[in-house]
């Protein structure tokens, strides 16, 4: 369901939604481990995670809230959710990666907030090159039914004519 607003404040909703990106950018990376080998002299080594770079302005000019920008592919998704999937039940299982693509050409932010089930990798709400969307990953916790909320508005360009809304895009992931 989607559900298009006018906000009356929207500076005020535009800081609250910068101050809930910086307080989830500040959580930090969360390397996951692998553990290979065989017998009893397994070893555990990083999974290796693309390296981001920062593209000042590269980001924001797509739409993604975050200005990182990987170019290479991460650890394969098990799980990928588009903005198609608004009106379906995704389902996922403890310990998979949950992957939210969102589409250049929108100015998109959120997830306003976790849910405990879900823990976020960083960095959150980057551009993917390759398939020219913004993403955000999730390693699923535990079990149970979680919605993420990401708000959509109009990309515009600096001193263009540009249509004022703001809609809500909810997502709903069944882990079980």
């Amino acid at each position: 369901m989607v559900r298009i607003t006018h906000p009356h404040h929207p500076i005020a909703l535009m800081g609250i939604l910068g101050i809930l990106l910086l307080v989830l950018a500040a959580c930090g990376p969360n390397t996951p481990s692998t553990t290979t080998g065989s017998g009893s002299g397994n070893t555990t080594h990083p999974t290796p995670t693309p390296t981001p770079t920062t593209t000042r302005g590269y980001g924001s000019m797509h739409g993604c809230p975050s200005d990182a920008v990987v170019s290479s592919a991460p650890k394969h998704a098990d799980v990928i959710i588009r903005n198609t999937d608004i009106n379906a039940t995704v389902s996922a299982h403890i310990g998979n990666i949950i992957e939210v693509r969102l589409p250049f050409g929108h100015k998109w932010s959120g997830p306003v907030s976790i849910p405990s089930n879900l823990q976020q990798e960083q960095p959150a709400g980057y551009a993917f090159t390759p398939d020219n969307v913004c993403a955000w990953r999730f390693a699923a916790q535990n079990a149970g039914i979680t919605q993420l909320d990401f708000y959509m508005q109009a990309l515009c360009s600096n001193g263009q004519m540009c249509p004022e809304f703001v809609a809500n895009i909810p997502f709903t992931i069944d882990i079980k």
